[in-house]
């Protein structure tokens, strides 16, 4: 999940200032600026990231990141569903937050 928003501030170097001033890197920085947009799910237990499993035709692994709630909302055209990702949800994703 960090690596699109470590990409984002090598992209937009402005991030960086900002970040300094709250004393943060800057991905981190440009990473909490979005959850606080709240475009994105969050686990039944509170959590933000989501565990995906990618499997091919020769190869399985996992991959982690946040499920938007609308992507249209960050993509003018949406990219096609992908037939070899699907969400993973294990039974601690499921339980509710204490």
């Amino acid at each position: 999940s960090p690596g699109v928003f470590q990409r984002y501030v090598q992209e937009h170097p402005e991030t960086a200032v900002l970040a300094k001033q709250d004393q943060v890197a800057d991905w981190q920085w440009v990473q909490k600026r979005f959850e606080k947009l709240q475009l994105h799910r969050k686990q039944q237990n509170g959590l933000n990231i989501w565990t995906c499993a990618v499997t091919g035709p020769r190869k399985s692994r996992r991959l982690h990141g946040y499920l938007l709630e609308d992507p249209r909302v960050l993509f003018i055209d949406l990219p096609p569903n992908n037939p070899y990702l699907s969400l993973s949800l294990s039974t601690d994703s499921m339980r509710q937050p204490s």
